[in-house]
């Protein structure tokens, strides 16, 4: 490029060149100060290799901004500039930009555009279809690409493909491409560019496979879902499982953004390795429970007050800490009619009280609440009580449930137990 940049967008065009926005060269994150920013978008164009200068932005466009091809072959180009070094102080005005330009590319003023009639709304791979053209032999290519979705200076779903094609009378003949790994399915913008380099207004089609045929059973495939429980601990999370000196502390964490706890991890890990007494946490979170799994420095408990307002802080209000549970073991008696767990020389003696339902660490993100008590959590603490009143009390109980505090100390919220 002409610039160096940073925080910069890239976007595919109609012909398959790609224009580069905004972005800044000076040297820090999100550098906005006077002549850091670059205003002049770049064209990259991959047959040669070239890149060439075009016309500038009227604002920078930096961190948050965002770029995305319009089937028209215009670029929306947005924002950018949202970014707080300190993260609780505001941003400054001058550099949060609600706004947007469009634009138009070179090959929007070099002549006439071609165009297209009968192209299909979906499709599936290796089909063919004809497009009614009144020029066929001057097409040079078809090109696809998949929409836009961009986010933090990356379009995570742009892709072009190059379609091959036949010329006939009054029309051509193109081939979808040939299955998933060339071409994800999803929505497309189908686009003729003519000899002269200028595309045709896009057309946005859905490509997929065939549904298979009635009576033929399908190999199994198995589905993404996007909080399903996983199946077990990544090889790095098993080794410190094995080599844990004690039982992990269960987190739940509810994150702000849409994508739940699997696709915005990265803030809440960060958060969670700075609470006070925290040793280790684990690489990956569990999305399906929304709850991540932290190891502690010793057997004293955690301060609940000073977690909050550790991770509160830490966090920057992407995230929220519901609640801890945590796994004790010693001995259970019952005093005035309540059970406690005895104490020890690390930790104070903790009541023990049936599990309110709106407590349960383990939340459920598609209906955003905890998830229903099983019905051998809501009634442990009752066979529990029963287990203690009788004749043989065990020397030793094993106890997991949500840790809270009052004004007379720790209680745990008992949702299983062992003996």
């Amino acid at each position: 490029m002409h610039f160096r940049r940073r925080q910069h967008n890239a976007t595919i065009l109609l012909d398959g060149t790609v224009l580069v926005t905004g972005g800044t060269q000076g040297p820090g994150f999100n550098d906005v100060d006077p002549g850091q920013p670059i205003h002049a978008a770049e064209l990259w164009d991959p047959a040669t290799g070239n890149w060439t200068v075009l016309a500038e932005e009227a604002v920078d466009r930096c961190y948050h901004a965002t770029a995305v091809l319009l089937p028209d072959g215009r670029v929306f180009s947005a924002g950018g500039g949202e970014y707080a070094p300190q993260n609780d102080v505001a941003n400054p005005p001058g550099d949060t930009h609600a706004d947007a330009q469009f634009f138009s590319p070179p090959y929007l003023f070099r002549g006439p555009r071609p165009t297209f009639t009968g192209a299909p709304d979906a499709l599936f791979y290796a089909q063919t279809f004809d497009l009614a053209v009144p020029q066929p032999d001057k097409v040079a290519k078809v090109t696809w690409i998949r929409l836009g979705s961009v986010t933090h200076s990356f379009d995570q779903n742009q892709r072009l493909n190059t379609l091959s094609f036949t010329r006939g009378a009054g029309k051509i003949t193109v081939t979808a491409p040939a299955n998933a790994n060339a071409c994800p399915p999803g929505h497309y913008i189908l686009c003729l560019v003519n000899d002269q380099g200028v595309p045709s207004v896009g057309h946005i089609a859905r490509i997929a496979a065939r549904p298979v045929a009635a009576g033929v059973r399908a190999a199994p495939v198995r589905t993404a879902v996007f909080n399903a429980p996983r199946a077990g601990p990544l090889e790095k999370d098993a080794a410190t499982i094995r080599a844990a000196a004690r039982r992990a502390v269960t987190v739940g964490i509810t994150p702000v953004c849409i994508y739940g706890l699997a696709g915005c991890w990265g803030g809440a890990k960060g958060a969670l390795h700075r609470l006070t007494g925290v040793a280790t946490v684990l690489e990956e979170a569990d999305a399906f429970t929304s709850t991540a799994s932290v190891y502690l420095a010793d057997d004293r408990l955690p301060d609940l007050d000073l977690w909050r307002r550790e991770f509160t802080r830490h966090a920057n209000a992407s995230y929220s800490l519901r609640g801890v549970e945590v796994t004790l073991t010693g001995p259970v008696e019952e005093i005035g009619g309540k059970l406690w767990l005895r104490g020890n020389a690390d930790r104070p003696a903790v009541r023990l009280a049936p599990l309110d339902a709106s407590n349960k660490v383990q939340w459920d993100f598609a209906t955003k609440a905890p998830l229903p008590l099983e019905p051998e959590e809501a009634s442990a603490h009752v066979r529990l009580n029963r287990i203690v009143a009788g004749e043989a009390t065990p020397a030793s109980v094993t106890v997991t449930g949500t840790l809270l505090k009052d004004e007379h100390g720790f209680y745990l919220e008992l949702r299983a137990f062992t003996l």
